[in-house]
């Protein structure tokens, strides 16, 4: 995938209202594939109820799926908690989307109130327990 410099990005969102937990199965299908071509790798977690995602890739395939995430309906309260331009190397470079439900809400909780590079610790210590398929 290259080894051009990457830019990162790291936000917490909240499941919208009305919307069934469900549709994360096809969320992952769908940024699977899309990541795949974009030369995008990361990791989802949802709760239930909060999503924590990481995305990385070359700089223009990132902005354009930052706007994307940002205005998809199927969550609110979109917050960004990290964005780093020109890093040297990818930390989820194995998966193009890895995926982590979590049923225990203490595992997310607080997390958009920690310092970015905080919350991406949190992030990647789940790597043991994650969905890589």
């Amino acid at each position: 995938m290259g080894t051009n410099l990457l830019e990162c990005f790291l936000y917490q969102s909240k499941l919208a209202p009305g919307v069934d937990a469900t549709c994360v199965a096809q969320i992952v299908k769908t940024a699977r594939a899309f990541n795949e071509k974009a030369q995008i790798t990361g990791i989802l977690v949802f709760d239930g109820e909060f999503f924590c995602q990481y995305i990385e890739g070359p700089s223009h395939q990132v902005q354009n799926l930052i706007s994307l995430l940002s205005s998809d309906p199927r969550h609110t309260d979109f917050t960004p908690l990290l964005h780093l331009h020109q890093q040297p190397y990818r930390k989820f470079s194995k998966w193009t989307m890895a995926y982590h439900l979590v049923d225990d809400a203490e595992v997310l909780e607080g997390i958009g109130t920690r310092p970015g590079e905080l919350a991406l610790q949190k992030l990647q210590d789940l790597i043991p327990q994650l969905d890589t398929d």
